[in-house]
């Protein structure tokens, strides 16, 4: 007997059944040409491990507020929606809405609010194709640790702030995180720069 599908609810690109597949979810009328799917995985890399069917069931009647464990291990809520964006279905998160939404500063290259997101303190017009960002772990590969809010914020106010470094030979030095609007930061090593 063939096992029935779960329907979760209505397709946004087209009105027909989305149902639960092994790893995804997809509109029940991709045979006559709709290309709706999602990845139950497709948050993963931003911090929220899986899409549930429950979860996917919310997101078909209007945004919803996810989870994230945030680089530093903390976990806050943002919400998310479901988008076309350049020709394919996705959640989309606002990094910017709700009450836990911060501006950190400005960003250097068009001036619009920072705000923090999983991996990265960026520019609230990303979307609209600026790609500032101010990544965590930028010092974590020079043995420093996550780049904290109160670093970040102090970063896009004054141009710099004072990082640990653990040396090869297990010592701690304060060195100068400058911004760079190329690169989002760099390192002052004493003279010599190296891009984060």
């Amino acid at each position: 007997m063939k096992k029935r599908s779960t329907i979760l609810g209505p397709c946004p690109a087209c009105g027909e059944a989305v149902v639960a597949r092994e790893g995804f979810y997809g509109c029940s009328g991709w045979r006559d040409g709709c290309d709706f799917t999602v990845s139950v995985s497709a948050l993963a890399g931003l911090g929220h491990a899986t899409l549930s069917p429950r979860q996917m069931r919310k997101l078909l009647k209007g945004p919803v507020q996810l989870r994230f464990r945030m680089a530093n291990g903390t976990e806050r809520l943002f919400w998310v929606e479901l988008k076309r964006i350049e020709g394919r279905w996705r959640p989309w998160i606002d990094f910017e809405a709700g009450a836990e939404a911060e501006t950190l500063g400005s960003c250097p290259l068009c001036g619009a609010d920072v705000v923090e997101s999983p991996l990265s303190y960026g520019c609230s017009r990303w979307e609209e194709g600026c790609e500032f960002a101010i990544f965590k772990n930028c010092v974590k590969r020079f043995g420093g640790k996550m780049l904290s809010v109160q670093k970040a914020r102090e970063l896009l106010a004054k141009g710099e702030t004072l990082v640990e470094i653990r040396a090869f030979d297990g010592s701690l030095r304060k060195l100068p995180l400058r911004l760079d609007k190329t690169y989002g930061t760099k390192i002052d090593f004493g003279g010599d720069e190296c891009e984060t």
